[in-house]
């Protein structure tokens, strides 16, 4: 296992608050689920405090029955806005990862010639592929009576609690929403969104606008990273505070997540890690003393 020098970033102090209610949405396929889906519920399911439901968007399967764990929405059904963003753009090259940019980037008088790995990376672009998530974050926001929603990647696995303390530390209440910064855009496996705070729910309704009025295609990259990067940056320039889960850590770690203080508790499989069902010991850049990650 491959731990570098550098240390965990030091964390502020937490701010409890004991009487904040939380809620976790994710949202996976059929085959989603049988490769990585049912192992983030059953983990979770196992670790997180009992108090936090996890709003489960299911797509081509049965979900699993856990009263008062598990609240279980038919994807398709409880979001009939993206039923009709997807069909207006069904034969859209440019909603499904199909279109690129030029060769070269026009920035005023300078032309930049593309990197291939952008070139090549369709998926900043799948609009359709990645609206699914939004749907299910914009349909679980409106649900839930919960003062902060937590979104979190189906291809995530949990191996130590989470308790409530850690969740109002990693959502401080003075935050309209906490997430995983890096310089290209931010990691979106984990983000939390305190819809208490009095900008959240304009960000949210930016978020949502992107796709109800197909606002989205007028920016560079259509996935829902850029896109949430595009509302937080209006948020923040409007004064809202965004709080870094990764305190920094993103601009020495690609994958930001493990390196972050939530690897204390969770793995997440993003890409092809999905097939091995764990991140690489080369992924860490921290050093890290939990059992999980001194197996191999």
């Amino acid at each position: 296992m491959s731990t570098a020098a550098a240390s965990l970033p030091s964390s502020s102090a937490p701010s409890l608050a004991p009487d904040r209610r939380f809620a976790v949405v994710t949202t996976c396929h059929a085959a989603g689920y049988q490769t990585y889906g049912q192992t983030m519920v059953e983990t979770f399911l196992e670790h997180w405090a009992h108090e936090v439901p996890l709003m489960l968007y299911h797509e081509g399967f049965e979900p699993p029955s856990a009263p008062g764990r598990i609240e279980a929405h038919d994807l398709v059904a409880a979001s009939p806005a993206l039923a009709a963003f997807k069909a207006r753009h069904r034969n859209n090259p440019r909603a499904h990862g199909k279109w690129r940019p030029r060769q070269r980037l026009r920035v005023g008088p300078l032309s930049i010639p593309l990197p291939w790995r952008v070139r090549k990376a369709g998926y900043r672009w799948d609009a359709v592929r990645f609206s699914h998530k939004s749907y299910a974050i914009f349909d679980a926001a409106r649900r839930t009576d919960a003062d902060v929603l937590i979104w979190v990647d189906a291809d995530t696995r949990f191996f130590a609690d989470v308790d409530l303390a850690e969740l109002s530390a990693l959502a401080p209440a003075d935050s309209a929403v906490s997430c995983l910064r890096r310089p290209n855009h931010t990691e979106c496996g984990f983000v939390a969104y305190n819809l208490r705070h009095p900008e959240t729910q304009r960000l949210l309704a930016e978020f949502e606008a992107m796709y109800t009025q197909d606002l989205l295609f007028a920016e560079y990259e259509y996935h829902d990273s850029y896109i949430f990067d595009v509302v937080r940056q209006r948020a923040q320039a409007r004064g809202a505070k965004v709080h870094d889960i990764a305190e920094g850590a993103g601009w020495k770690a690609s994958h930001v997540l493990i390196n972050s203080r939530l690897g204390r508790f969770m793995d997440h499989m993003k890409g092809d890690r999905k097939t091995d069902g764990k991140s690489r010991a080369g992924d860490l850049l921290v050093a890290r003393d939990e059992a999980y990650w001194q197996r191999s």
